[in-house]
């Protein structure tokens, strides 16, 4: 399928050239390869409902890219990538000693026309189409660029490794750029820089829908400052309605007699089965947990009944959707221009920040408190005078009360946070879901060193959004983070070239 994407588009790239460029001498670029090797512990975290401790990750991958000038407005690139990687977690069993099945995910890649300023110096007007990496915050080396890569119905963050259907990534080590399938126009005059988007969904529900995006750059001060800011209406085009706001149950909300309920009776009935498990537990507070046990059950039973009986309870369902807008804003002061120093590199010293609103509309049930759908990110490159090309560390912010998860998006198309279930003692302790109050906070640590020119090493600890290729989805990873608690992290070591 990928190859097919990539062969289609460097024949629509050669058939252009053609049309335009008759008198144009194609000229070819080096032929660009590399690869890396990663391999490191997740100390502790979750895939799925199991629990695990001193997971050892190892994985390889490889690419080759071709990039070709047409003149001066007019540039190509095609390329492919492959990941080679073992699913988690690792099952034991009588016939094999562990999980035997590996993976190949295609990926890098890319497939794309530049023309006008995009095949050039990056001044004036210029358009892109295909897939290609998109990185908007220069500075981001884990955490951050929200605007691509979260979601706002239902609310999700990704980092720590994306992993992508189209242009799939499972690189651990420094990878925030995203990859999109799109048609991108950019305007550049002197520190103004701007870029718009018409983007085809290919990474999640609901696949294909179109959605449109914007982002904006400015330097001031002699590069001192710069500040930035982005939309990006995911899904604001469905190419099946039905599909982007499913009208289900699981997907509906209502009022009745003043308040507002979840058509989906799971919701409460889970609820119910976690503290009549308490119950079971802690029998010094049987009595308090069995009362709201049974309080919850008995809304269950309400909600299912006003769901099976609407047009004679009077009730009418709206429907959450998909669709939906997220804002951001960002800042990066480069110190170095304050404090001078031939022993400083071009990444030491800068200081930067990100925030984003996963969703700017509210909606009843679950998404009535909009500063519960702000990521907020600070970084820092810290100065090592030559010792290493970058030393980076960032901290995220991001209190939602529901797991980092897209779930029940892909499970059922709804725009709703995945459902926890009462038996799950990974992710309810002490009360409902609270594995959801312990992933608050994030982190990250990434050094990066180049060495014989065109070989690397990089090592990142970090508490981030991970997510892993599963035995239990099979050629899809766990779609709710590994990391579940604040006290959940990993160390990863990168070696890799790129010529």
């Amino acid at each position: 399928m990928m190859v097919h994407k990539i062969g289609l588009l460097a024949i629509g790239a050669g058939l252009v050239a053609g049309a335009w460029c008759d008198d144009i001498k194609v000229q070819y670029k080096p032929l660009a390869f590399g690869g890396f090797s990663e391999f490191g512990l997740m100390r502790s975290g979750q895939y799925g409902h199991f629990d695990f401790k001193n997971e050892w990750v190892d994985h390889f991958g490889a690419f080759v890219a071709q990039s070709a000038q047409a003149g001066e407005d007019l540039a190509f690139d095609v390329g492919l990538g492959g990941v080679f990687e073992y699913q988690k977690r690792e099952v034991l069993s009588s016939q094999w000693g562990g999980t035997q099945y590996k993976n190949f995910f295609t990926g890098p890649s890319v497939a794309d026309i530049r023309y006008g300023s995009l095949a050039r110096d990056g001044q004036g007007f210029g358009l892109q189409f295909g897939m290609f990496d998109y990185k908007y915050n220069r500075d981001a080396s884990n955490l951050g660029e929200f605007l691509f890569r979260s979601g706002a119905y239902p609310g999700y963050v990704i980092s720590g490794g994306q992993w992508l259907a189209d242009n799939e990534s499972v690189r651990f080590v420094d990878n925030t750029s995203v990859p999109l399938q799109a048609l991108r126009a950019a305007y550049a005059s002197g520190n103004l820089s701007a870029d718009f988007f018409l983007i085809t969904e290919t990474s999640m529900p609901s696949l294909y829908d179109l959605s449109a995006a914007a982002v904006a750059k400015y330097r001031t001060a002699g590069g001192l400052l710069e500040v930035g800011a982005g939309l990006n209406y995911k899904h604001l085009i469905p190419v099946k309605p039905s599909l982007t706001t499913r009208h289900h149950p699981t997907n509906a909300y209502f009022e009745k007699d003043g308040k507002t309920y979840s058509a989906n009776d799971a919701i409460y009935l889970e609820s119910s089965n976690f503290y009549r498990r308490r119950a079971l537990e802690d029998p010094a507070h049987a009595t308090d947990y069995n009362a709201r046990a049974d309080a919850d059950k008995a809304t269950a039973d309400s909600v299912r009944s006003w769901v099976e009986n609407a047009a004679a309870d009077n009730i009418h369902m709206s429907y959450f959707t998909q669709s939906g807008l997220i804002a951001m804003v960002r800042a990066s002061l480069d110190l170095k221009k304050l404090f001078p120093s031939e022993s400083l590199r071009e990444p030491d010293l800068r200081l930067y920040f990100e925030a984003a609103i996963l969703g700017v509309k509210d909606y009843p049930v679950f998404y009535t408190d909009i500063s519960q759908r702000i990521p907020i990110m600070a970084g820092l490159n810290l100065p090592t005078f030559g010792i290493l090309d970058l030393l980076s560390v960032e901290m995220e912010y991001y209190k939602s009360p529901y797991l980092n998860s897209y779930g029940a998006l892909v499970a059922f198309n709804s725009a709703v946070p995945e459902l926890v279930l009462g038996s799950d003692e990974v992710r309810s302790k002490s009360s409902y879901a609270d594995i959801a109050k312990k992933d608050d906070f994030s982190w990250s640590i990434l050094a990066k060193k180049r060495i014989l020119g065109s070989a690397f090493v990089a090592a990142q600890a970090a508490r981030d959004h991970i997510r892993t290729v599963s035995i239990e989805t099979w050629t899809a990873p766990e779609p709710t983070q590994v990391l579940g608690r604040g006290s959940d992290w990993y160390w990863m070591l990168q070696f890799g070239f790129g010529i």
